[in-house]
């Protein structure tokens, strides 16, 4: 994709800012493009934590399926491909190109469509005439996601947290009522537990279900780190069920799915994208058991987070913080996050925190780097 393009792309604000309450719009676009939601049978998937793992692992179970997830990491090409092969540079800006000409000349639109919006509908318009199956992660709540327009086959909700409370509410009751927006009329809908609460129990009704039990499976060996990802597995495998895949290519995608960014290890250095309060208390339980003596810790983080709580419950497995921020306007001075630490240092880049980590870390010391995945995806070139 060109530079021109991504830069337009970019403007119109990420999805967290530029989040409209009407999907109206999106079904505009989607009709001015022929609907090529349409063409393809889909799995949707929303929670406040877990979903990208998920459509991670039922990616793996099912290659000849379309993937459509985020955020990127590095590059705007990872949220949109097929068999881990990611959509190209050309096939990129030609599906740019045809939704910037629908948007141009769509009737019906309330407003110009955001980020997320434009780029979901590149993501239908390139799966459309190329898989008979797609899995997509919501963007961001649910019930007026863009992703939302399909009609899946299936639906699964990972777990339900507080985050995002400024567009989702302030409550977990009401955070749940956006994730349980995504449920149809007659798909099975699989929670995970988590996601076990009344407004979604109703939603539901009878087609309710949970994790599978994943001692049926007794020849899994899941590449994916920490105790929380058997939830996310058992939801996959349950996904899979529902939808008659193999239990050989169930294993098979279960054994073989890696998720960068997520318990990642390179070298000493560990990330992970845990960037709100229960993902943080997900990987402290993951430190706890398998780091003990504690670890070294490079955390930034988005202001509009519960940073105090993030770190507080990091805390205990920290030998030594490192506070810096990602490269976006949004991010939290660290300069004010070490003050929640005595003894921390607090450094302007992300290559000046690795830097000091490298040089001043004990030998054979994990080194964490958390907080943001915006944060990881600068790192990991850096650590590669």
């Amino acid at each position: 994709m060109i530079a021109a393009d991504l830069e337009y792309l970019y403007s119109l604000t990420n999805e967290y800012r530029s989040i409209r309450y009407d999907l109206r719009n999106m079904q505009a676009l989607g009709a001015a493009l022929g609907n090529p939601e349409r063409a393809f049978r889909s799995i949707l998937i929303a929670g406040t934590n877990g979903k990208g793992s998920v459509a991670k692992l039922l990616s793996s179970m099912m290659p000849a399926a379309g993937l459509y997830t985020s955020p990127h990491l590095v590059r705007l090409n990872e949220r949109i491909s097929i068999g881990g092969r990611e959509i190209s540079d050309d096939d990129l800006t030609e599906v740019f190109a045809a939704v910037k000409y629908a948007a141009s000349t769509a009737k019906d639109l309330l407003y110009p469509p955001t980020y997320f919006e434009l780029l979901t509908a590149m993501a239908f318009l390139y799966f459309r005439d190329r898989v008979r199956f797609a899995i997509l992660e919501v963007g961001l709540g649910g019930r007026l996601d863009a992703t939302n327009i399909v009609e899946q086959d299936v639906s699964v909700i990972t777990s339900i947290g507080v985050d995002h409370q400024q567009f989702l509410g302030t409550t977990i009751e009401a955070i749940a009522a956006e994730k349980a927006g995504i449920i149809k009329s007659n798909e099975p809908v699989i929670i995970g537990p988590s996601a076990d609460l009344p407004i979604i129990r109703d939603r539901a009704g009878r087609r309710l279900t949970r994790g599978a039990e994943l001692s049926r499976y007794p020849d899994l060996k899941p590449k994916l780190l920490g105790r929380h990802q058997l939830d996310n597995i058992a939801l996959a495998v349950k996904a899979a069920e529902c939808l008659g895949i193999p239990k050989e290519d169930i294993v098979h995608g279960v054994n073989t799915t890696t998720w960068p960014g997520r318990l990642e290890r390179l070298g000493r250095f560990l990330l992970d994208g845990a960037h709100n309060v229960a993902a943080a208390t997900a990987l402290a339980a993951f430190l706890r058991e398998f780091h003990p003596e504690g670890i070294w810790i490079i955390f930034g983080v988005m202001a509009d987070k519960q940073f105090e709580e993030m770190v507080a419950i990091l805390r205990p497995h920290a030998r030594q913080f490192i506070f810096t921020k990602p490269k976006s306007t949004r991010a939290k001075d660290p300069a004010e996050l070490q003050r929640l630490v005595d003894g921390s240092r607090a450094g302007e880049s992300l290559a000046d925190a690795i830097g000091y980590a490298r040089a001043n870390a004990p030998e054979g010391m994990t080194i964490l780097i958390c907080g943001s995945l915006y944060l990881v995806g600068e790192a990991r070139p850096m650590l590669e």
